[in-house]
């Protein structure tokens, strides 16, 4: 007989081993970045990550947000703000800042790592998007009329 619980461990298991990858490939990033010398495009694209990443987390309120994929225990979804266009602002914040750092200041393993993330972060968003749906009912609605990670794209 098939155990659903034990499933449900697995990706619980893979949801914080994402989080992991993801916090560990932003530091590779960060930490071959140089920290002078930034080309003034990529300081814009920073920027604008930030400003997105922190008007996301202000959207959704603090005690709504999680690194985690899990929807938190009497969490409340969020269709406003930057989520009325897309679905995952804060990784599209993350993305809007990293790939411009690589381009920038361009490398193979600095790529690798950008490619990588990006990877992370997609499958990690198809996990999240599952707990959500079953946490949140109107939440298949909602998937209709939004993007996932990059406006009027995708």
């Amino acid at each position: 007989m098939f155990n659903t619980t034990r499933m449900g461990k697995r990706r619980s298991y893979l949801a914080w081993i994402l989080v992991f990858l993801q916090f560990l490939l932003i530091g590779l990033i960060l930490l071959t970045s140089p920290v002078t010398n930034l080309k003034l495009w990529v300081i814009g694209f920073i920027l604008a990550g930030i400003a997105l990443g922190l008007y996301a987390i202000y959207t959704i309120r603090i005690g709504n947000f999680n690194i985690s994929p899990h929807v938190k225990p009497h969490g409340r979804m969020v269709a406003h703000g930057p989520y009325r266009l897309m679905r995952h602002p804060m990784y599209t914040a993350i993305l809007l800042t990293i790939w411009p750092m690589v381009a920038g200041h361009f490398s193979y393993i600095r790529l690798a790592f950008a490619i990588a993330l990006t990877i992370v972060l997609v499958v990690k968003l198809h996990i999240e998007e599952d707990y959500l749906k079953k946490a949140f009912i109107p939440y298949r609605e909602y998937t209709r009329s939004t993007f996932r990670l990059i406006p009027f794209i995708w």
